[in-house]
C-alpha cells in the first residue's frame, strides 16, 4: 500500500508537472520544448562540469584532489536541507489530495511513509545534477575505476536520506502546534523561520565541536600532507564522514563496512522518525485542514497620497511579497536566510586554524587579482539563482493582473517596478557575499565598489529576462499562492541565467586574462550593460505584444 500511495503522490506530482511545462496536444510544439528543455540541461552540465574541472585542476595542484568529493557532498546534503526546508511543509501539509486522502481506510504510518518517499524523490532528481555529474568528472579526470562510480551512485542515493528524514521531523515537530493558530499561512511562515534557525544552532553547534576535537598538529597534518585536508569536512554530518570514506576506499571491503554504518544509523533514525511522526504528523495536518488561511485579496490598488505613482506601485509589489506568507517563504526568505546561514557558518563556525588556513590563501591569491575579482562576481551571480521574485512579478497578481491593461501607467513602466524588487533582493544578497569576502579574502573597498556596481547591472539583466519570462507564461489561473511557486515553470529560469552569467564570468576570466583585472571587470559590465539596454529596449517597443497573454 505504501509503494501504491507513492506511485499516486508521485502521479499527482507528474501530472502537475506537465501542466507547469505547458505541454499541450500539438506534437510539433512539444517537440521545439522538449529540444529547448534538452538544450538548457545541456548547458547547465557544461557549466557544471566546466567548474567542476578547474576546480579539481587547481586542487589537484597541491595533491588535494580528495577534497573535491567532500565538497561535492558536502553540497549535496546542502541542497538536500535547502530543498526539504521549502518544499517539506508544503508535499506534507498543504496539498489538494489530504481530503481525499484522509478518510480512505489507510494506516497513519503508510501515508506518512509515501510523502516522505516523494521528498526523498525530487531530492534524488536534483542530487543527479548536483552530486553525479561533478563525480562523474572526477572520476574520468582521475582515472578510476568501476567501483568508484557504484560507490559513488549508492553513496548519492542513501546518504541524503537522513536530513530528510530529521528536517521532516523539525517539521512535524512544529506544525504539531499548528492548531493554536487561525492564521495557517502566517503559521506556515514561523514555522520554516523556526526550521532554519534550528538548522543554523544545529549546523554551528557540530562544526565548534569538530574544531575544538582537532589538535594544531593534526591541523597542520592536514593542510600539508596529500588529500589529508578532507578530514575537516567529514564532521560537519553524522554520516557525511561515511560516505566519503566509502567513495575514497577503493577497497570493496572497506566499502561495504562505511556504507553498513550509514544505512545502520539511517535505519536508525528511520525507525525513529516513523515512530515519532505517526504522533506528530496528524496533529498538524489536522489544525492545518481547519485554520483559517487569513488570505487577502490580492487586487493592484494604486492610491494618490504624497509618494509618487512608480514608489506607490513599488511599494505595492513588496507588501504583496512580505503580507502573504506563501510568497515570502518561497519567493524573498531564500535569497535572505541563505546568505545569512553563511554568515552564521562563517562567523561563527570557523576555529583559529580556520582563520589561520584562510590567511594563507589570501596571501597566495593576492597575487592573483583577475581570479579574485572574477571568482567573488562570479559567487554573486550563484546566488542569483534562489530569487523568484521577477520569475513570478505576473503570476502573483492572478486574474487580477488583468488590471495592469487598464490602470494609468504605461505597460512598460509596469514591467519595471514589478521587476525592481527581484534586483533589491539580488543588491542585499550581493552586499552579504562582498562582506564575507572583505573579511574572508581582505579585498579592498575600491574591489567592493566595481564588483557591486557590476554584479547591479549583471543582475538587472537577468531580473528583466526573468519578467519577459513570465510576461511570455504567466500563470494566472491558479486556486492557491501555492500554485504561483509550486506548479510553476518559470522559477527554473532564476537557476538558467544565474549559470549563464556565471558561465559569462569564467568566459570573460579566460578571454581577458592578458588584460589589467579592473579593466576586464569593467567590460564585463559594459556587456551585460549593453545587453540590459537591448532587453529593456525589446520590453518597451512590444509591451502590448507581451501583454497579451495577460487574460
Amino acid at each position: 500500500m505504501t509503494f501504491l500511495l507513492t506511485k499516486i503522490f508521485l502521479k499527482s506530482s507528474i501530472q502537475k508537472m506537465g501542466d507547469k511545462y505547458a505541454f499541450t496536444s500539438n506534437a510539433k510544439s512539444n517537440k521545439n520544448k522538449l529540444i529547448l528543455y534538452g538544450l538548457l540541461l545541456l548547458y547547465l552540465i557544461g557549466v557544471i562540469g566546466f567548474l567542476s574541472v578547474s576546480l579539481i585542476d587547481n586542487l589537484k595542484e597541491i595533491h588535494q584532489e580528495t577534497v573535491f568529493i567532500g565538497m561535492i557532498l558536502l553540497l549535496v546534503l546542502g541542497v538536500t536541507i535547502m530543498q526539504t526546508i521549502f518544499s517539506g511543509i508544503n508535499l506534507l501539509y498543504f496539498t489538494k489530495d489530504t481530503d481525499s486522502v484522509l478518510p480512505l481506510p489507510i494506516k497513519p504510518y503508510q501515508i506518512i511513509l509515501a510523502r516522505t518517499n516523494v521528498i526523498m524523490l525530487v531530492d534524488l532528481v536534483v542530487n543527479i545534477f548536483v552530486g553525479l555529474v561533478p563525480l562523474l568528472i572526477y572520476g574520468y579526470m582521475l582515472k578510476c575505476d568501476s567501483m568508484f562510480y557504484i560507490s559513488s551512485i549508492i553513496t548519492l542515493i542513501i546518504l541524503p536520506i537522513l536530513p530528510v528524514i530529521l528536517i521532516s521531523l523539525l517539521i512535524m515537530i512544529i506544525m504539531s502546534f499548528s492548531k493554536i493558530t487561525k492564521n495557517r499561512n502566517r503559521f506556515q511562515l514561523i514555522a520554516t523561520l523556526l526550521v532554519i534557525i534550528l538548522i543554523i544552532l544545529l549546523s554551528v553547534g557540530m562544526t565548534k565541536l569538530e574544531a575544538n576535537t582537532i589538535t594544531d598538529e593534526q591541523m597542520m597534518q592536514m593542510m600539508t600532507g596529500a588529500n589529508n585536508m578532507v578530514n575537516m569536512i567529514k564532521g560537519y554530518f553524522p554520516t557525511l564522514g561515511f560516505g566519503i570514506d566509502a567513495i575514497t576506499s577503493g577497497n570493496i571491503v572497506t566499502m561495504i563496512m562505511q556504507f553498513a554504518k550509514i544505512i545502520g544509523i539511517t535505519a536508525v533514525g528511520f525507525v525513529i522518525y516513523i515512530f515519532l511522526a505517526q504522533k506528530l504528523y496528524f496533529k498538524g495536518l489536522i489544525g492545518n485542514l481547519y485554520s483559517t488561511s487569513g488570505r487577502r485579496s490580492g487586487k493592484v490598488k494604486i492610491s494618490n497620497k504624497k509618494l509618487g505613482l512608480g514608489k506607490q506601485y513599488i511599494g505595492k509589489e513588496f507588501k504583496i511579497l512580505f503580507r502573504n506568507p506563501v510568497y515570502l517563504v518561497q519567493c524573498v526568505l531564500p535569497a535572505l536566510l541563505f546568505p545569512i546561514l553563511i554568515i552564521f557558518l562563517v562567523g561563527f563556525g570557523m576555529s583559529s586554524e580556520d582563520m589561520q588556513e584562510m590567511s594563507q590563501l589570501t596571501n597566495m591569491l593576492a597575487n592573483n587579482k583577475s581570479l579574485v575579482l572574477y571568482g567573488v562576481l562570479a559567487v554573486t551571480q550563484f546566488f542569483s539563482m534562489i530569487i523568484y521574485v521577477s520569475a513570478t512579478a505576473i503570476s502573483r497578481d492572478g486574474p487580477n493582473a488583468v488590471f495592469m491593461k487598464y490602470i494609468p501607467v504605461s505597460l512598460y513602466k509596469q514591467y519595471a517596478y514589478k521587476t525592481i524588487p527581484n534586483i533589491v533582493m539580488n543588491l542585499i544578497s550581493t552586499i552579504v557575499v562582498l562582506g564575507i569576502a572583505v573579511y574572508l579574502i581582505n579585498i579592498s573597498i575600491l574591489d567592493c565598489i566595481l564588483l557591486l556596481i557590476v554584479s547591479i547591472i549583471m543582475s538587472s539583466f537577468t531580473s528583466f529576462l526573468e519578467t519577459l519570462v513570465d510576461l511570455k507564461r504567466p500563470k494566472l489561473h491558479w486556486s492557491s499562492e501555492y500554485a504561483v511557486v509550486k506548479q510553476n515553470m518559470n522559477l527554473i529560469f532564476p537557476m538558467i541565467f544565474s549559470l549563464i552569467n556565471v558561465g559569462a564570468v569564467v568566459l570573460f576570466n579566460y578571454l581577458l586574462q592578458n588584460i589589467p583585472a579592473y579593466t576586464g571587470i569593467i567590460v564585463v559590465g559594459v556587456v551585460f550593460a549593453i545587453a540590459n539596454i537591448i532587453v529593456n529596449k525589446y520590453m518597451k517597443n512590444h509591451e502590448y505584444k507581451l501583454a497579451e497573454n495577460i487574460m
